[in-house]
């Protein structure tokens, strides 16, 4: 009689979630599985995908990885929406995960350099020190390479913040300048 360990089920989908927001499908996250844990968890995500299909259905996450994955693979698709959205707008962007910044590239740039992007704009509103979501696959890693990435953004940096008193603003300045990648983006 061997034990079957038993996984909580939202430590399971929190572990699937955050491999489709990394763009990994069952199979490229049983590939990476080191461990005992991670290979049954990519057994269950093999079979939960199994599940999907048979049932004509797809999750939350789906809806952009499958998203990403047909712009990615279909210039025709690409082209249509990357005609149809010249001017986007992404809030919170701090909290994007990979997935998510993939579709916002494919819409805006459409693998054209910079130059060519001329009547097009892109804003993204966000602060990396306000980043939370991290447990769900966000990567602040994105905001912090955002001018590498778009070189001839503009930064506007807004410094008065009208929603906090000092005391709470002294704060949370004391402990984020302890973040060791705090010296990458002042």
């Amino acid at each position: 009689y061997k034990r079957q360990k038993v996984y909580a089920p939202k430590l399971v989908k929190a572990a699937i979630s955050n491999a489709k927001s990394k763009m990994q499908d069952a199979y490229t996250f049983s590939t990476r599985a080191r461990d005992y844990r991670t290979q049954k968890i990519s057994e269950i995500y093999d079979e939960y995908e199994k599940q999907l299909m048979a049932n004509n259905a797809i999750d939350f996450d789906d809806m952009l990885l499958l998203t990403v994955n047909l712009l990615s693979t279909n210039e025709e698709v690409r082209n249509k929406y990357h005609e149809r959205f010249s001017h986007i707008l992404v809030d919170e962007f701090q909290d994007t995960n990979i997935s998510q910044y993939m579709l916002i590239r494919h819409l805006y740039s459409n693998g054209k350099a910079d130059s060519d992007l001329k009547g097009r704009s892109l804003c993204v509103v966000g602060d990396v020190d306000q980043s939370i979501y991290s447990w769900r696959g966000a990567d602040y890693k994105i905001i912090l390479n955002f001018q590498t990435d778009y070189r001839n953004a503009k930064l506007i940096k807004l410094e008065k913040n009208y929603r906090s008193v000092a005391t709470i603003l002294d704060a949370a300045n004391a402990i984020i300048v302890n973040n060791t990648d705090f010296l990458l983006y002042t």
